[in-house]
């Protein structure tokens, strides 16, 4: 049966962001898998330069183009990828299965498209919408008071050894755990404050709906995704703690670390002055096909009058959390990959009944106009006992005397290799977005030279990957196209 809800989404950002109309509409899919939820954008309409909001008989003059913080640091994400080896005390694998390993979705971006390190984006967060803070020349209620993000360790491009040699390979198939995380931001704290404040991380996983992160999805997308259906993993919000929810009627618990930030916490810096805090994750078990959601809240530890200001633009009243953000397109979209479930979302200020996403984080796709907080930056360090290494499938290797020719290539790449077992063997090229472009599948001869011919001449030149998958074995590396 079909039931549908119409209600009405009103984002308070940047000048280019639409107010927007959504029905959400549950449908049982026929094959019965899970439940998930349509959010149909039937319109946008521009927003006017300000929107006035009455809170508690006041009224506050809400600018849309005022949600990030002005950034007071260039934050340098080639420079503090290399600080986290001691954040993070890195991680070495050894062997042909099993270990740990630290995930960072916006790294891995930064990974095949340098320009990412550019984008960087800082917000405010608070935990009401009573607290306004200087947004460039302009006063404004701290809209964001909750953000989150969801990782999908079965990605293609985290499993690529091309990428990320000798890594620990999570697939879809494999079970999990969380160990740790770290979050990364400014922490400022008002001059001579005594206070302790809590920065409160939660974590949930799932993927369909019987878990905590059913699968939603958006049609009417292909102008700005280039797909008109865009699914992600979707989070629930607890309104009163700031955190991520449990999905109805699932017991499965949401685990809540509170992070305790004094005076000391500001001296946890990288060398660029960028805040981070690692936060222990206990007994957080992941089963196959898991996906992982994270939530982060900023709790102030004292009493305050509500619609004070917390920076003037020179001084700090109150103690301040500001999280560290990046966008993969500066002034564009992210790009869209189906089956893959990394997305950023925040959750907006006011929350009441009134607010079309009370209950919900509002997700990286929800968005039908360029949109600077995308990603959130946080590591996530993942341990699998059972897993293979990437370009590792087994001790036994199935996959051997792999030649990609020419390299670089022009017109035609030829791919040889060997198996040793007959078997259903899947070649494709993928470029750097992790997006398949071409594929074919042979049945390849055991201890026999198998070739795999691709014309390349119609693909733009760059830098792409290239993966065999043979019982369930892959290797992948790297080729160049060159016209």
């Amino acid at each position: 049966m079909l039931k549908s809800q119409k209600k009405t989404k009103k984002f308070c950002t940047l000048s280019e962001i639409p107010i927007f109309t959504t029905i959400k509409n549950h449908i049982n899919l026929t094959s019965n898998k899970y439940i998930m939820k349509k959010l149909l954008l039937l319109a946008g309409v521009a927003l006017s330069n300000f929107v006035a909001i009455a809170q508690q008989n006041q009224s506050v003059v809400m600018t849309t183009k005022n949600l990030m913080a002005p950034q007071k640091r260039n934050v340098d994400l080639n420079k503090l990828k290399a600080d986290k080896i001691s954040a993070q005390q890195a991680v070495a694998n050894k062997g042909t299965a099993g270990g740990s390993r630290w995930y960072n979705f916006v790294d891995m971006l930064s990974d095949i498209d340098p320009n990412v390190a550019q984008n960087s984006k800082i917000t405010w967060l608070w935990h009401k919408a009573d607290m306004l803070s200087t947004y460039g020349t302009t006063l404004d209620t701290v809209w964001v008071r909750s953000y989150g993000t969801s990782l999908d360790p079965s990605t293609v491009l985290f499993n690529t050894s091309a990428l990320y040699p000798g890594q620990v390979a999570i697939r879809s198939t494999d079970a999990y755990k969380v160990d740790s995380a770290i979050v990364y931001g400014f922490y400022e704290r008002k001059a001579g404050s005594t206070t302790t404040d809590t920065l409160r991380v939660s974590f949930i996983f799932g993927y369909g709906n019987t878990t905590n992160m059913p699968v939603y999805y958006f049609t009417g997308m292909a102008s700005s995704y280039g797909k008109d259906t865009v699914r992600f993993a979707h989070m629930f919000q607890d309104s009163v703690r700031n955190i991520a929810a449990k999905n109805t009627g699932v017991t499965t618990a949401v685990v809540v670390v509170d992070k305790l930030l004094t005076a000391a916490s500001v001296n946890d810096t990288t060398s660029s002055g960028l805040n981070y805090f690692k936060i222990a994750v206990p007994n957080f078990n992941v089963p196959a096909n898991g996906i992982v959601g994270m939530s982060v809240a900023y709790k102030y530890g004292a009493a305050y009058t509500p619609y004070s200001t917390m920076y003037t633009g020179t001084a700090y009243n109150f103690n301040a959390f500001t999280g560290l953000w990046y966008e993969q397109n500066a002034s564009g979209f992210p790009t869209y990959v189906d089956g893959e479930y990394n997305t950023g979302f925040i959750a907006t200020q006011p929350i009441a009944s009134t607010n079309s996403w009370f209950g919900d984080y509002v997700p990286t796709w929800a968005y039908t106009a360029p949109f600077g907080l995308e990603y959130p930056y946080v590591d996530i360090k993942l341990s699998c006992t059972a897993c293979n290494i990437t370009g590792v499938a087994d001790v036994k290797s199935t996959i051997e005397s792999v030649v990609a020719s020419p390299n670089p290539a022009t017109d035609a790449l030829s791919i040889s290799f060997n198996t040793t077992e007959n078997a259903t063997t899947k070649v494709a090229i993928m470029n750097m977005l992790g997006q398949e472009v071409d594929a074919k599948t042979i049945s390849s001869v055991a201890n026999t030279s198998n070739k795999v011919v691709f014309n390349v001449a119609n693909l733009n030149a760059g830098i792409y990957l290239y993966s065999i998958t043979s019982n369930g074995q892959t290797v992948s590396n790297r080729f160049v196209v060159a016209h």
